[in-house]
C-alpha cells in the first residue's frame, strides 16, 4: 500500500512541475519585455539588446515578433529589428502586418526600390495604400510624375482600399476617363458607398452612360443642387424628354441663382423659341446678359429675337380704337407683353461690351448684323468691304489671340463678297498661327464647327487651294454625325443645329461623286428644314434637276412646280421647265 501511495504521490509531484514549466514558459516572453523595457528606461541599451535576442526567441505570435522590433528599433539596433522581422514572416508567411511593417522598415532603412518589392505583396489588401505611396515617391525620385497617367489608376484605387476615401476612387477615374477609358472609369464608382454621387453623375454623362448618371443624381435625393438639376435637365434632353429637360430649365431661371452657367439660360431661351413664346424667350436673354453682359452666343440670340419682334405686325385698327376704353382683349393682352427689344438696342449693348473687352469676336458679330440686309437694307458692297477691310487690319488679319470667332465670321462674309482666295487665305493663316500648320486633314479632330464647315467648303472649291473632294465629303460627314462626340464643346448643351448649307453642299458632293439617293435625301431634309420661300424655292430646283438627271421625270417635274410655288420668278427653274418636254 505505501508503494503504491509512493507512486501516486510521485506522479502527482510530476505533474505539479510540469505545469509550473508550462505557466513559466507562457510568462517568460512577457517578462523578457518588461525586462527590456526596464533596461531601455534606465538607458541600458546594451542589456536590452541581449534580453530582447531571447524575447525573439520565445516569440510565438505576429504580434509578439512586432513588439520585440519595436524596441529593438527604439534603442536603435535596426540590423537586429530587420532579422526579427524576417524570423516572424518566415514563421507566419501569410500574415498582412508584419508584411507592412517590414515594408515600411525597408522605406525608412533601404532603398526605395527594395520597399516597393517588398510593398508589392499588399496589393489588393487592405494596406495598399502603402505601395501606393511608394510607387507615387519612386516616380517623383525619377522625375517622372504624371498624375493622369493611366498606370496611376490602380495606384490611387489601392489608395482607397485602406483609407475608404472616395477622393483616391475619383482620381482613379479621372486618369480614365482622360484616356477615354469611362467603362473602367465607372467600374470605380461601384466598390463602395459615394460621398459625391454628382462627381460619378459627370463620370457617366462624360461617357454617354445617361441613365446611370440619372442613377447617380438620385442619390443626391432632396439635397439637389442648381448644378445637379442643370445637369439632370441636358440628360433628360438628350433622351428625348424635352419636356422634363425644359421644365427643369425654367425652374432654374426663376431661381435666378448667380452660380448658373450661361448656356442654361440660352438653352430655356431655346425652349421658348421653339414653341413661340417670346415673352420667356426674353426673360432668359435678359437674365442671361445682366450676369454676362460680355456673352457673344447672348447678344447673338437677342438680336436674332430683337429681328423677329420687328416682323411682328402693329395692332389693327380695331385694337387701337379699343385701346381708347378700358377695354382689353386677350390678344392685346399678349401683345403688351410682347418684349419691345429693337436691333439698336442690341447694337448699343455690343457696342459697350466691345469697350469693355476689346473682343474681336464681338467685333465680328457686330459686323455681321450691320451688314444684314434685315437691319441695313441700303448697305452697298463697297460699305461692307470698307468695314470688313477696317476688322481684319485692326486684329492682325485674323491671326491675332483670340480672333478666331473673328475668322468665323469674316470668313464666310469674304466668300459672300466674292472674295473666295482672300477668304481661304485668312482662315489659313489663322490655322497657322494657332497650330503651326494649315493642314486640314491633320486639324480636323481639332476644328470647331465653324472651322469646320469652312475647311470643307475650301477643300470643294480650292479658292487658290488644292481641291479634295474626298475630304470634303468627310467633313460635311462629320458634321451631321454625333456632334456631342464630335465636337465635345456641344456634348453638354444639345445646341448644335445642322445648317442648311451644310446639307446643300454635301448634298452637291454626293451628287458629284454619284451618290445620287444620299444626295435626295439631303435636299429633301434641307427643304423642310427651310425656313423661307425663296431658300425652299433653290433647293427644290437642285432637287428637281438630281431627279430629272436620274430618270425621275415624274418626281423632276413635281419638285419644279413645287419651287414655282414657292418663288414664281425662279429663273433658272423656269428656263429648266420649258427645256424639260424637249428632253423627255
Amino acid at each position: 500500500m505505501v508503494k503504491k501511495g509512493g507512486c501516486l504521490l510521485a506522479c502527482c509531484i510530476i505533474f505539479l512541475l510540469f505545469s509550473c514549466n508550462l505557466k513559466k514558459e507562457g510568462l517568460s516572453f512577457n517578462a523578457l519585455l518588461e525586462l527590456a523595457d526596464t533596461h531601455i528606461t534606465t538607458g541600458d541599451a546594451s542589456s536590452a539588446v541581449k534580453v530582447l535576442k531571447s524575447a525573439r526567441d520565445s516569440a510565438q505570435s505576429p504580434l509578439q515578433y512586432i513588439g520585440v522590433y519595436n524596441r529593438q528599433v527604439k534603442v536603435g539596433n535596426t540590423k537586429e529589428a530587420e532579422k526579427t522581422l524576417k524570423s516572424g514572416i518566415r514563421k507566419h508567411p501569410e500574415n498582412l502586418d508584419l508584411k507592412a511593417v517590414y515594408s515600411w522598415f525597408l522605406y525608412e532603412n533601404n532603398t526605395l526600390s527594395q520597399a516597393i518589392s517588398q510593398a508589392e505583396k499588399l496589393q489588393g489588401t487592405r494596406y495598399a495604400s502603402i505601395l501606393a505611396q511608394f510607387q507615387l515617391e519612386g516616380a517623383m525620385e525619377k522625375g517622372e510624375v504624371n498624375y493622369l497617367s493611366p498606370d496611376y489608376a490602380s495606384v490611387y484605387a489601392a489608395a482607397y482600399l485602406s483609407t475608404k476615401n472616395d477622393a483616391w476612387l475619383q482620381n482613379a477615374a479621372v486618369v480614365c476617363a482622360a484616356t477615354g477609358d469611362f467603362q473602367r472609369a465607372l467600374e470605380y464608382g461601384t466598390i463602395a458607398e459615394l460621398s459625391d454621387p454628382l462627381f460619378w453623375a459627370y463620370a457617366a454623362y462624360d461617357g454617354k452612360k445617361y441613365n446611370e448618371a440619372l442613377d447617380y443624381l438620385a442619390m443626391l435625393g432632396t439635397s439637389r443642387s442648381a448644378e445637379s438639376l442643370l445637369l439632370a435637365s441636358d440628360i433628360h434632353t438628350i433622351l428625348g424628354d424635352v419636356d422634363r429637360g425644359r421644365r427643369v430649365r425654367e425652374a432654374l431661371i426663376d431661381l435666378g441663382a448667380t452660380e448658373l452657367p450661361p448656356q442654361l439660360y440660352l438653352n430655356g431661351a431655346k425652349d421658348a423659341r421653339k414653341t413661340n413664346d417670346l415673352t420667356q424667350e426674353a426673360v432668359a436673354l435678359n437674365r442671361l446678359l445682366e450676369l454676362y453682359p460680355d456673352n457673344e452666343e447672348g447678344l447673338g440670340a437677342l438680336m436674332e429675337m430683337a429681328l423677329r419682334v420687328q416682323k411682328i405686325p402693329e395692332e389693327n385698327y380695331l385694337a387701337k380704337a379699343l385701346r381708347e376704353t378700358e377695354l382689353r382683349s386677350a390678344g392685346m393682352i399678349a401683345y403688351d407683353m410682347l418684349p419691345k427689344t429693337t436691333p439698336e438696342q442690341v447694337f448699343e449693348l455690343m457696342e459697350a461690351s466691345h469697350q469693355r473687352t476689346n473682343s474681336a469676336s464681338i467685333a465680328a458679330l457686330a459686323y455681321t448684323y450691320r451688314i444684314d440686309p434685315q437691319i441695313n437694307p441700303s448697305i452697298t458692297k463697297e460699305e461692307k468691304e470698307a468695314q470688313l477691310w477696317l476688322l481684319l487690319e485692326a486684329y492682325s488679319g485674323g491671326t491675332a489671340e483670340g480672333s478666331e470667332k473673328l475668322v468665323e465670321a469674316l470668313v464666310p462674309a469674304l466668300i459672300s463678297l466674292d472674295y473666295p482666295e482672300e477668304a481661304r487665305r485668312v482662315f489659313d493663316e489663322s490655322l497657322m498661327s494657332r497650330f503651326g500648320t494649315a493642314d486640314y486633314n491633320e486639324l480636323m479632330d481639332d476644328f470647331s464647327v465653324k472651322e469646320c464647315e469652312c475647311a470643307a467648303y475650301f477643300s470643294v472649291v480650292g479658292a487658290g487651294g488644292a481641291v479634295d473632294i474626298a475630304l470634303a465629303q468627310e467633313l460635311f460627314e462629320s458634321l451631321l454625325a454625333d456632334q456631342g462626340l464630335r465636337f465635345p464643346e456641344l456634348a453638354s448643351t444639345n445646341s448644335y443645329e445642322v445648317e442648311i448649307p451644310v446639307l446643300i453642299n454635301l448634298g452637291e458632293v454626293y451628287a458629284g461623286t454619284r451618290k445620287f439617293s444620299k444626295a435626295w435625301d439631303l435636299y429633301t431634309q434641307a427643304v423642310g428644314l427651310s425656313s423661307t420661300y425663296e431658300e425652299k424655292a433653290d433647293i427644290l430646283y437642285r432637287l428637281a434637276w438630281l431627279q430629272h438627271e436620274t430618270g425621275f421625270a415624274t418626281e423632276s417635274q413635281l419638285s419644279l412646280e413645287t419651287c414655282l410655288e414657292y418663288n414664281p420668278y425662279h429663273q433658272d427653274a423656269k428656263l429648266m421647265q420649258i427645256r424639260l418636254p424637249s428632253k423627255n
